[in-house]
């Protein structure tokens, strides 16, 4: 018994005149067509949060595990670290660039999943909101323990 043929089907080439990367049936607009969107500044933000990420996590592990005797400090010495203003300011980008990586992180997932424009609104609005309270919460927290 033999199926149909599954030839492979041939590409004819390019037309005259395409340029080189040409995709038959895209229509992919030319960068003077381009309207600049959030899209590209949001992927901006995403990667340097990510560069950050990496930046303050590493401070943030050195300064707590690997420069403390035993690897860990205790509620004492936790504060007495975060009374420096230096590590104060890393501990808060860390907190700053975790948020804002995670929300866009997040949002780039939905944008994918969600049927239309306004759904994709409205949880954006929604994950700021959340991301917002949140780093609200995370400042709040570090001053009660900063004051206490």
């Amino acid at each position: 018994m033999s199926g149909p043929s599954l030839r492979p089907r041939r590409f004819a080439g390019r037309p005259p005149g395409a340029l080189p990367g040409y995709v038959p049936g895209a229509d992919i607009p030319t960068d003077d067509q381009r309207a600049s969107s959030r899209a590209g500044s949001m992927w901006l933000v995403k990667a340097a949060t990510g560069v950050l990420l990496v930046v303050f996590l590493g401070t943030h592990l050195v300064a707590q595990h690997f420069l403390v005797e035993g690897g860990l400090r205790d509620y004492d010495a936790v504060v007495a670290y975060l009374r420096h203003p230096v590590a104060l300011v890393a501990e808060l980008g860390l907190l700053v660039t975790v948020i804002v990586h995670a929300a866009l992180g997040v949002r780039a997932v939905l944008v994918d999943l969600l049927p239309g424009e306004r759904a994709l609104r409205r949880a954006t609005w929604i994950i700021g909101m959340v991301a917002m309270v949140s780093l609200v919460y995370g400042i709040g927290l570090t001053l009660v323990v900063l004051g206490g």
